[in-house]
Parts: structure tokens; C-alpha cells; sequence
């Protein structure tokens, strides 16, 4: 959860004059914590309703995570009185390194654990998962939106003035963390900044250390550099800028660094694994919300000038240990603030929630004649939020899941006992869940602020559906929501020696789902697809594009295009890659023109994008591809048609005098 999403949630209950009642922590006896801290790898931590008296624990690790480990030793030690936490923060490497030597008892850290370092027996908690902003110095001139490609550029020292990047004339100075901060290293591990050297260029300065008020102070006015988001967000001394029209409110925008706890497999210690307990609790989350909070007035009072910061080229950076996952796609939002959306008024003075979707409306860009033209699109209107889940069929093999909850959701489970965010896939072949046992089920860790995640499928031709929960310390399931079955396609079959599938796209068409790809498409006047040379046998890779209704007015596109397919293409002259959303209705895209189309310009990364609906109650079919320099269509993947439903109306309540009420 973002700073500012707190704040505005803070607000709204100030002006409801709500209180708020305090939160007790759930506890059990400490024999039965005793028993817990014997097991090998413990996946909830109780509380327990005491500690032995004089019980000490070491915690070292990242800089990154030494204000929440403040925070959290406060209120544990108030909780456990006679308990001592022992903090240090030296690095994650160093504290990995201690733990694995029994030194200390965790390691707080701002990344994921490697593979090695998981197979060396150790065991991560995550706490929270932050984004990673790229900030510029409040006198800084620059306004504009940057790419994943430009960032880098700068970051290496390829661009080097504020005017190759749409700003007015001055040279770029790029502040740098050390060379083993967290934030650093997560942010190396994005495909923009592989296959070449993690290095900064000669108008570089690397800071003495990591922390974010050093950073902030050392910008001036044309410093640009990258800082968790939450310790930046409305403050005074600092801009975030846009990545690809997106700022770090979205869930889309691109970088993100976890921050957590690591412990050794079968030496955890009872004292130690109830720290983990209440830092998961919800009275613990409350505390490190309040250390981010913290970290964010820290940068808000930062000094103007650090006379720590080393001048000089930043040496040879440490490859950093770790992919961090990226959130994909790019959504369009309003530059120089957050566009923050009202979301939902309960009935009878209930809170008030803002949430910080930052989802603007994808702007077209073009109408391709002789299409009818659509009338223009305004931004799309705030959304009454309410939880959705959206289970769509990649192949026979792959399924992704798309949610939208709001946080009270969230607050409201944990209150019932949920503590670890599961998502379990269920096969509902033939039968109904209410009433029957699944065939089969599976169950898949989420972190707390992601919204998807992609899910292997064991066998095709079956129903599923997807329920996103908590699981209790007792193990019971705390269901959240759950998704629409969905039919998951048989596979096609393969043919040939040499394995290659029959059903393989051919020429860049491939349809979502089951659909197979066709080698040609009729010819269509003007706006229909021109088709490139097909791909050669072994160079076969599918592409494909989803395109999932999320109300009557918005749409949701997510597309899988292999690098490979797209360098096909543009050898084939394509130039600029868009996407194309085509009203369908009652016709064959096949063989009439669409009633109209919309055209989104998109980045190469981009793998999804919201959508506005100028008209419900119609079907639509979403196209992603290259237009060539003569104005040609080269298709990569085409969806099904999807309806969008009309929007539902309703009636205005009856005056009860219309009923033979009295009032007044």
C-alpha cells in the first residue's frame, strides 16, 4: 500500500468522525509456539500470549528496512516486556551471510532470496512490497513522460541532455545508490537493463548511502534518480516522473522492490518467530504503515545539498542476485499529479474509501478510414469499486487471473483471521462448487498489492474457476472472490517428426483461447490486415491477445507477442506497433468491416492496457500489430469477440408518500 493511499484513507475517515477501535492480536499459549519453532519451515507465525522473560534475537540486514525494524521492535518490546531485540543494518549480502552462520536470527531484507540462497535452507517472510519511482528535484524543469529505454539510456550515460528526451537544453546528472543497495539491484534485473554492463555513465554521482533523504538532497535541479515510492510520494522537495504514462498509484507501473525477513530452516527461535507473527499480524502491518510514513517525512525535511555524496563516475556495479518481477503493460495517466478516483460511498456512514488507481483512459490515437468514425472518448469515469476476478485461458497449458479488490476487502478477512493471500484453482468440470468437491485444486502464494498472476494448467479440455482468500492460522479457507468457470482449451494435436504442432500460428494470426491461427485473410477495404511472409517452420512462436469486459464502459486487453514474431514483422516493414479495437457486432470481421475502430499507440513492453467503451450492449474484437510506412495493417494476434454488457439501470428510489407513508 502506497503512502498516499493511507493518507487519503485517513482523511475520509476524519471527515466521517470515525474512530477507529483498536485491534487486539490474536495469541496462543507459548508450548504451542514452542512446538511451531521445531517444525523445519513454519508457513503462518502465531502470536503467543507470552515470551520467556530475558528472550533476545538479532535482526540485521538492509538499510532499506532499518525504520520498519525500528518501528517493529517498539511495539514488540512494549508487547513482550523483558524481550530484546537486537538490531544491526549493515547489507543484505552481509546479513544473508550472517544468518547462514547462525550469527543472527534474521536478516531483513529489500529482495527476494535467490535460488541458491533458498536451497542453502533459507526462508523468506515477505512484509511489504514497495515500487520504485523515478524521481527528479523540484526545481527541475523536466515534465515530461520517459520510457523503460530512455531511463536506461540515461542510466548508462547515453542520454545525457534534458533535450533528447522532449525537456528544455541542460545537461542530465544521473544520482546513483551504492553499489549494494536493494533498490539498486532490483532495479538491474529488468529486461531494459540486460545484456549490457549494470554501469552508470561519466555524468553520474554516487551517494555515500542508501537512504532516500540523501538522494532527494543531492537532485538539484538537474539530478534524476529512483527511490522507493512511498518515501516520495507528495512531497515538496521532489517530482516523481511518468513511465510510460503511468505513475507508481497504478499497479502497472513498471519497477518494484519487496521488502521482507529471512530465516534459517529449522533455527528459528520461539522469541524470533513471534516477531514474524506480529510484524504479518494486522496490529504489525498497522506499524509498518506507520514506519513508511515515517521514511516519507525523513525525505520531506531532507537538507538541500549532501556533502556525502561521492562525485565521481560510479564504479563497476555488482550484478545484482535477483529477478524482481515486473508489472506488465502500460495505462495512460494524467502527468504533474495522481489522478486520484473516488471509488465508493457505503450506505448509513460507512467509511470512506480512496483508492489510488491511477488508471486513466487509453486515449485513441487515430480512426482508420473508411470506418465509420467513433465519437471522441472522453477519460474514463471513476468506477464504483467492487471486487472482480477475471480467469481467462491463455492455451491449453496456461491461464492467467486478473483481480480488483479494494483494501477494505483485504482489511476485512485479516480481521477474520486471514493471513496468508492464497489463490486457489479449482476443477469444476460438470459439477458445482457450492455443492461438490473440486476434482482437483491448487493453491499459489500471492503478495499483497498484485493484482495477477499466471497459472500452469495440468489438464486441458476442463472447467475452472479461481477463488483469491486468506488462509487462518488454524488453516481454514477465507474466501475473497471468485471468478467465472471457464473452459480451458483441449491442446491441439501434433503432427510431423519433428513435434511441431498443427495448430501453430502461421503468419502471425493466432486467435485467444482455442481458436487456431490462419495462414491468409480475406481481402478488406483499406483497414483489413495485410499478412507478412510466414515464419519459418522452426521459428514458429504464437501470439496471442485476451480481451476480458470489466464494466459498460471499460475493457481490459492483455496480449503475449514473442520477441521473436515481432522482429518478424518488422522485417516485414512494420513500424509502429498499435492496437486496434473493433466494434464486430452481428458481422464477420472475417468478411465486413468493422461498425468502427479505435487505434492505441503501444509500447514494444507493453503486455496489456484498459480500454474505454464508446457504446455498450455491442461486441467487440481487440487486434494488436505493426503498421507499415504505406499505411498497411501486418496482424500479430487477434482476440474472440467479447460483449460488453449494457450498463445496468437503476430505478430511483419510491418517495414514500407515492406508497401511502406518512413522513415529516
Amino acid at each position: 500500500m502506497l503512502y498516499s493511499k493511507r493518507t487519503w484513507v485517513k482523511l475520509s475517515a476524519t471527515l466521517l468522525a470515525l474512530t477507529a477501535a483498536s485491534k487486539a492480536v490474536a495469541v496462543v499459549p507459548v508450548e504451542d509456539i514452542l512446538l511451531l519453532a521445531q517444525s523445519a519451515s513454519p508457513t503462518t507465525f502465531p502470536v503467543p500470549s507470552s515470551i520467556p522473560d530475558g528472550s533476545t534475537f538479532r535482526v540485521d540486514g538492509s538499510t532499506s528496512m532499518r525504520v520498519i525494524n525500528e518501528a517493529l521492535k517498539t511495539r514488540f518490546e512494549e508487547q513482550f516486556a523483558g524481550t530484546t531485540v537486537d538490531l544491526a543494518a549493515s547489507s543484505t549480502d552481509e546479513a544473508l551471510e550472517a544468518l547462514l552462520s547462525e550469527e543472527i536470527d534474521l536478516a531483513a531484507i529489500g529482495r527476494p532470496l535467490t535460488e541458491e540462497e533458498k536451497a542453502q535452507g533459507l526462508i523468506e517472510v515477505p512484509i511489504s512490497r514497495e515500487k520504485i519511482a523515478i524521481i527528479v528535484g523540484a526545481d527541475n524543469p523536466f515534465e515530461e513522460n520517459l520510457t523503460f529505454e530512455q531511463f536506461a539510456q540515461i542510466f548508462r550515460g547515453e542520454i545525457t541532455d534534458w533535450s533528447e528526451v522532449g525537456g528544455e537544453p541542460g545537461a542530465i546528472r544521473f544520482v546513483d545508490r551504492p553499489d549494494y543497495s536493494d533498490t539498486r539491484r532490483a532495479l538491474s534485473q529488468y529486461d531494459v537493463f540486460e545484456g549490457v554492463p549494470f554501469e552508470t555513465g561519466a555524468n553520474a554521482v554516487q551517494v555515500a548511502d542508501d537512504e532516500t533523504p540523501t538522494v532527494v538532497s543531492e537532485l538539484g535541479s538537474d539530478g534524476i534518480s529512483y527511490a522507493i515510492a512511498s518515501q516520495v510520494l507528495e512531497q515538496d522537495n521532489v517530482k516523481i516522473l511518468p513511465m510510460h504514462q503511468t505513475l507508481p498509484d497504478d499497479p502497472r507501473y513498471p519497477y518494484s522492490q519487496p521488502r521482507g525477513y529471512v530465516y534459517k530452516e529449522g533455527s528459528l527461535s520461539p522469541a524470533a518467530q513471534a516477531f514474524l507473527g506480529f510484524a504479518t499480524s494486522e496490529p504489525g502491518q498497522e506499524v509498518v504503515e506507520e514506519a513508511i510514513e515515517t521514511e516519507a517525512a525523513a525525505v520531506a525535511v531532507a537538507p538541500a545539498v549532501s556533502p556525502e555524496a561521492a562525485i565521481s563516475p560510479n564504479p563497476e556495479a555488482e550484478t545484482a542476485l535477483v529477478p524482481v518481477p515486473e508489472a506488465d503493460g502500460a495505462a495512460v495517466a494524467g502527468r504533474g499529479g495522481f489522478p486520484w478516483w473516488l471509488l465508493g460511498i457505503p450506505i448509513l456512514g460507512g467509511l470512506l474509501w480512496w483508492l489510488l488507481k491511477g488508471r486513466g483512459a487509453a486515449t485513441p490515437t487515430a480512426a482508420v478510414p473508411p470506418v465509420a468514425a467513433v465519437p471522441p472518448v472522453a477519460a474514463v469515469p471513476p468506477i464504483a469499486k467492487t471486487s472482480r476476478m477475471i480467469l481467462t485461458p491463455r492455451n491449453c497449458r496456461d491461464a492467467y487471473a486478473y483481480w480488483e479488490v479494494p483494501d477494505s476487502a483485504f482489511s476485512d478477512l485479516r480481521r477474520q483471521g486471514g493471513r496468508s493471500l492464497k489463490l486457489r484453482l479449482y476443477d469444476v468440470t460438470d459439477i458445482d462448487l457450492d455443492r461438490q468437491p473440486p476434482h482437483s485444486m491448487k493453491e499459489f502464494d500471492c503478495i499483497p498489492g498484485e493484482q495477477d498472476l499466471h497459472l500452469p494448467i495440468e489438464q486441458d479440455d476442463r472447467d475452472y474457476l479461481a477463488e483469491l482468500g486468506y488462509v487462518s492460522d488454524d488453516g481454514k479457507w477465507v474466501k475473497l472472490i471468485r471468478s467465472e468457470h471457464v473452459r480451458v482449451p483441449a491442446c491441439p494435436p501434433v503432427a510431423g517428426i519433428d513435434g511441431v504442432k498443427t495448430a501453430a500460428a502461421v503468419g502471425g494470426v493466432a486467435l485467444a483461447g482455442a481458436a487456431i491461427a490462419k495462414t491468409a485473410i480475406p481481402e478488406q477495404p483499406q483497414s483489413a490486415p495485410v499478412m507478412a511472409a510466414p515464419l519459418p517452420t522452426a521459428d514458429i512462436h504464437e501470439s496471442r491477445i485476451v480481451l476480458t469486459p470489466r464494466d459498460s464502459t471499460n475493457a481490459y486487453a492483455y496480449w503475449e507477442t514473442p520477441e521473436s514474431h515481432k522482429a518478424h514483422l518488422r522485417g516485414q516493414g512494420g513500424r509502429e506497433l498499435q492496437l486496434r479495437l473493433y466494434d464486430a457486432t452481428d458481422i464477420d470481421l472475417e468478411v465486413d468491416p468493422a461498425h468502427s475502430i479505435q487505434v492505441f499507440e503501444i509500447e514494444e513492453q507493453a503486455t496489456d492496457r484498459h480500454l474505454p467503451i464508446a457504446i455498450p450492449d455491442r461486441d467487440y474484437i481487440a487486434e494488436v500489430g505493426y503498421v507499415d510506412d504505406d499505411g498497411k495493417w501486418l496482424l500479430l494476434a487477434r482476440s474472440n469477440p467479447v460483449r460488453i454488457a449494457a450498463p445496468v439501470v437503476t430505478s430511483p428510489p419510491i418517495p414514500m408518500t407515492a406508497i401511502g407513508v406518512a413522513v415529516g
